[in-house]
């Protein structure tokens, strides 16, 4: 694993995005899929009708970030892009299912949240033994469905080169995302001081206001995918996995404040948590959304094969700018000065996403 150590030509990222493009359809997309079936076919198994519905809608309507999330396996070499395929969908789906299961309200949501969350921990940690996940959620009948995503993600890692070098970095992500879950949760029930308060020394540290820290938190499962991944080279530093760690923790803040910024209206009809609401105008939201896309692909020019790095953070913004939501007025006018910063790199990956998003409409 080279590293650059400066900046990154567009002619870099172009030949990235090419290479990143002809694995992702030769060796990756169709693994994702033959693993998004299994888990769907599992997942309407379950007896619960509650956790059953969790699940089947998450896989149904977020397969698209599972899908998005397997482009990073492209950075691994091709003997271990099959298993990290494998863990990366599991990771992904449990993710996403337990996104959904700890949004029910329950008596005591952060309790109940981080037990479900201990699920991340057990696949991280080899020979930890599974726990009752459900312990304090009213529905606990899941088939055994997220038992075989632990078990599934965990022996998917076993064979990687780099991962006891990886692993302790890969676990303190798990822990932001799962402790910023449970927070933004049980913000209806127990208010929104207490995600300020546990988030803003931690954003002080990395000069970030305190809920663009808690934003990057939630969506960290993205630097864990990017730790695996590099867990699958055996030059990886536990240097290089903090750089990573950072350089996607700001990637991740951005992803969250672009999903909250797109479904805006959707949010504000539903009462829901808004990241994006906490900016005083439309005008910061947009100044501060573009610095943390300049920091967060500075952050890449010491990683290795940081090109790769460019692309995959221009791509995870294209993915929610190419929504057909982001042609809003206010959306445009928020992130076009996101746009620019990651010019010219974001446009090859708009055009594609677009096309992308056509064709499954129309599938």
């Amino acid at each position: 694993m080279s590293r650059a150590g400066g900046p990154v030509s567009s002619g870099d990222t172009a030949a990235a995005f090419v290479i990143a493009h002809a694995r992702y359809w030769l060796t990756v997309a169709p693994k994702v899929r033959s693993e998004l079936r299994r888990w769907y076919g599992h997942a309407e198994a379950i007896s619960d009708p509650t956790l059953r519905r969790c699940a089947a809608d998450k896989l149904r309507d977020e397969r698209a970030n599972t899908e998005a999330i397997a482009t990073l396996c492209t950075l691994a070499p091709r003997r271990h892009r099959g298993a990290l395929v494998v863990a990366a969908v599991a990771l992904q789906v449990m993710y996403d299912y337990l996104d959904a299961v700890t949004e029910q309200d329950v008596d005591r949501p952060l309790r109940n949240s981080r037990q479900l969350f201990r699920s991340f921990a057990v696949v991280l940690t080899p020979g930890e033994m599974p726990v009752d996940y459900y312990r304090y959620h009213p529905q606990h009948d899941d088939g055994g469905y997220l038992d075989a995503l632990v078990a599934a993600a965990g022996n998917a890692l076993v064979g990687l080169p780099a991962l006891p070098v990886v692993l302790p970095i890969a676990r303190g992500a798990a822990a932001r995302f799962a402790e910023a879950q449970a927070r933004s949760h049980a913000v209806p029930r127990e208010g929104v001081a207490q995600l300020e308060q546990w988030a803003q020394q931690p954003a002080a540290d990395v000069d970030l206001w305190w809920w663009e820290w808690a934003a990057g938190a939630a969506a960290s499962v993205l630097a864990l995918h990017a730790l695996l991944c590099a867990a699958a080279d055996w030059r990886a530093t536990s240097r290089q996995a903090a750089d990573i760690d950072h350089a996607y923790l700001l990637a991740s803040t951005l992803t969250t404040l672009l999903d909250s910024l797109i479904d805006d209206e959707q949010d504000t009809a539903a009462d829901a948590h808004r990241y994006i609401a906490y900016y005083p105008s439309p005008r910061v939201a947009g100044c501060r959304m573009s610095t943390v896309a300049r920091r967060a692909v500075a952050a890449t020019r010491d990683l290795p094969r940081a090109a790769h790095h460019v692309m995959t953070i221009a791509g995870i913004a294209a993915f929610y700018l190419s929504s057909p939501k982001a042609r809003n007025g206010t959306v445009l006018q928020v992130a076009a000065s996101t746009t620019d910063v990651l010019k010219p790199t974001i446009g090859p990956a708009l055009r594609a996403l677009r096309l992308w998003r056509r064709v499954a409409r129309q599938a």
